[in-house]
């Protein structure tokens, strides 16, 4: 069961010059995957998202992940089901096949149209679910889990606030479970929070395929800086 995770590095640039900027910083740096959130940008809209991912692509030779974080699940993005949906189609529409990957959070009401279309651009979709408040019960996590699998996520991904260490053994005995259900089924569990560190350094002996690290600000409480995760998995997969 025991995988190295990647790491993911987010980019919470709240203009055009700040994510080119950052862009820049981060080109030289050992990571696996770039997450833009879209959301940290003011008066998002899809020609700033093109704007803004035509930026990306041309800095970035690693896979991107495209990320509207709602306020709905601790973001910055106002929701209101129109414009989510025509920021993550503009998104879709300006990223790579078989390459990258649009998130799209299981809860918003176009979800299941973007999953749709996702797949036909032959884009990987990761189907989200975050709790910014507290750590859903072991069989919770595993359910949500499975219908993300059901509603034809290419990766699942769930991260909740973990209040004590006994948060974090849930999520990892959650991931433990669906990984052995459903081990053809990828995904990414995150207790946030400095009580769920464990799951972001560990995670990967229970089956998740990817951490999220910090380089510069961090897109959730507990995250770890870049260099620190990279010294800490490193002795931890070795």
């Amino acid at each position: 069961m025991s995988q190295k995770p990647m790491i993911a590095i987010p980019v919470m640039a709240r203009t055009l010059p700040e994510l080119e900027e950052e862009l820049t910083a981060l080109a030289p740096l050992d990571f696996d995957v770039l997450e833009w959130r879209m959301d940290s940008l003011s008066s998002l809209s899809p020609t700033l998202v093109k704007k803004g991912l035509a930026l990306v692509k041309s800095h970035c030779r690693r896979p991107v992940i495209a990320t509207i974080r709602t306020s709905e699940e601790g973001g910055h993005f106002p929701y209101d089901h129109a414009t989510y949906e025509a920021c993550v189609k503009a998104a879709m529409e300006n990223l790579t096949p078989r390459c990258d990957a649009i998130d799209v959070e299981m809860e918003r009401t176009p979800a299941p149209r973007l999953i749709e279309k996702a797949r036909a651009l032959g884009l990987s979709v990761i189907v989200s679910f975050h709790d910014f408040s507290r750590t859903p019960k072991k069989e919770d996590i595993v359910s949500r889990f499975l219908t993300m699998k059901a509603q034809h996520a290419s990766i699942g991904k769930i991260a909740v606030m973990a209040h004590s260490r006994e948060d974090a053994c849930t999520m990892m005995d959650a991931m433990a479970q669906v990984h052995k259900t459903a081990p053809e089924f990828p995904f990414i569990g995150i207790s946030m929070g400095p009580c769920g560190q464990v799951t972001r350094t560990e995670g990967g002996k229970a089956g998740s395929i990817l951490t999220f690290a910090s380089a510069g600000e961090a897109s959730a409480p507990g995250q770890i800086a870049l260099a620190d995760m990279r010294r800490i998995l490193d002795k931890a997969y070795r």
